[in-house]
């Protein structure tokens, strides 16, 4: 039997191990997600009175109020959530003139 020419073999042995690898890589992007979307569904509901803010995006979110006690069974620390301390908050917005937008161009003179 006769080999395919040299320029052939150059491109199988470039685009196989390219071809497997990006299928591997798919195929465990795959698994994560529905490894992740299993985890969603068994996530236990949540008691507790909920609210639904609509976000400037025009997104809705709901959020669920739970007691402390709910919190540290879920495995969260309430004492040390609350609003962020001085290091953690955004700075801000300087008010000097650079944040004003640019003077209008002249008028072209004729």
């Amino acid at each position: 039997m006769k080999l395919p020419s040299k320029g052939v073999l150059i491109r199988i042995c470039i685009y196989v191990p390219l071809l497997a690898f990006f299928g591997w890589q798919a195929c465990q992007k795959y698994k994560e997600e529905q490894r992740a979307e299993q985890e969603l569904k068994a996530a236990p509901e949540i008691e507790g009175r909920k609210h639904t803010f609509t976000l400037p995006d025009g997104k809705s979110v709901e959020v669920v109020e739970i007691s402390e006690d709910q919190a540290r069974q879920m495995g969260f620390d309430p004492s040390k959530s609350g609003p962020p301390s001085k290091a953690e908050a955004p700075a801000p917005a300087p008010a000097t003139e650079e944040s004003k937008s640019p003077p209008p161009a002249p008028a072209p003179a004729n």
